[in-house]
């Protein structure tokens, strides 16, 4: 590691007593490109802070910057907090971590912050530019809970109303779908109860594949949230993009899988179900039914070049409402079910449109 700088500017001197000379004593007195990029930038850095020349800083940084999920204007408001509190001195320290890898860490003391950030530079055929690691920050899976229901059923509303409430407060980190059994809205709930293993009773409700909360009451709520929040924390292993589809009889889609490598490929399915925003049938309680699956499938995916688009179809249902949206997930299936290992790793949303006056 080259200690290549700490300095001192300013009226009040922090911490304790630098050296203002740019570079310490025993290195040589000629300096590598980099380091003079690097004493320039410190230079600016203090400069930029003292003076409210912030603009100045971010010559130094690319617009593509990006650092463990930082980007340039997320530098920019750093520096320009730092620039506001008006302050009456600026310590810079850089230490060189890497010179093969332009990998630097620099630390800045002023008006009472001390932050220290390790950061990448990339050569350019004159200078350097700040670019970051180029690493967006973990992405968080969203969770999608799986819901046996039925108009019959009296205790469901209290499932129902729970991941509403839920999906209200957190948008689409959160995804629910109602799989209707034993009424008119039944298109085969009795495949995903056996799958499974849940009891044949009605409100249950499968979240991501793992954790089955049976039941419902006042305590529905609590139960769903506590579920919601310990699975929403693990990142995703995997982002569904590009969904494109045509529509006649059937829906053929076709979507990208932008997988991390430690995605378990064996017994990995894509699975899909179309479901009417909010159905003319209403539940027990005489309010519509929401959420409902009109139509399922899957696709074995696990053989499949994941560098190359997934293309599936879904057979369309005789009767198609206009409010559709089709979801489309990742999960391993094994069989039997094994529940820690059987999870739903990301969940998407996506708007159909079914075209006014066409024949179905």
């Amino acid at each position: 590691m080259k200690k290549v700088l700490f300095c001192i500017l300013g009226i009040v001197i922090l911490l304790t007593t630098f050296s203002c000379d740019r570079f310490n004593h025993h290195f040589d007195p000629i300096l590598t490109p980099f380091e003079h990029y690097l004493e320039r930038f410190a230079t600016h850095v203090e400069d930029g802070i003292l003076f409210d020349d912030v603009a100045s800083i971010m010559s130094y940084y690319s617009d593509t910057y990006l650092n463990n999920g930082m980007e340039k204007t997320d530098m920019q408001a750093l520096y320009d907090s730092l620039a506001s509190a008006s302050p009456d001195s600026v310590a810079i320290e850089i230490d060189i971590l890497s010179e093969f890898y332009y990998k630097v860490s620099y630390r800045i003391v002023t008006a009472g912050v001390d932050t220290t950030i390790i950061d990448y530079a990339q050569a350019l055929r004159d200078s350097f530019l700040f670019i970051g690691n180029q690493v967006a920050p973990p992405i968080p899976q969203k969770v999608l809970a799986e819901v046996i229901t039925g108009t019959w059923c009296t205790n469901c509303h209290y499932a129902e109303e729970a991941l509403q409430q839920l999906k209200h407060e957190y948008g689409d980190s959160l995804y629910y779908i109602e799989y209707h059994w034993n009424d008119v809205l039944d298109v085969g709930a009795i495949e995903v109860i056996q799958y499974y293993g849940m009891s044949y009773s009605a409100p249950q409700a499968m979240f991501q594949g793992q954790v089955n909360v049976t039941g419902g009451g006042t305590e529905t709520y609590d139960q769903y949230l506590n579920t919601f929040t310990a699975l929403s924390v693990e990142d995703a292993l995997a982002q569904l993009l590009d969904f494109s589809y045509t529509l006649t009889d059937t829906l053929s889609g076709q979507i990208t899988i932008d997988k991390d490598d430690t995605l378990p490929l064996e017994d990995l399915y894509l699975k899909y179900t179309l479901v009417e925003k909010v159905s003319s049938v209403t539940g027990d309680t005489g309010r519509p039914c929401e959420q409902v699956v009109i139509a399922k499938g899957m696709k074995d995916i696990s053989n499949e070049d994941l560098e190359l688009p997934v293309s599936f179809e879904l057979e369309m249902p005789s009767t198609v409402p206009d409010d559709i949206v089709l979801y489309i997930w990742l999960q391993t299936l094994e069989d039997p079910y094994n529940a820690d290992t059987c999870k739903i790793y990301n969940v998407i949303e996506e708007d159909i449109v079914i075209e006014k006056g066409s024949a179905r």
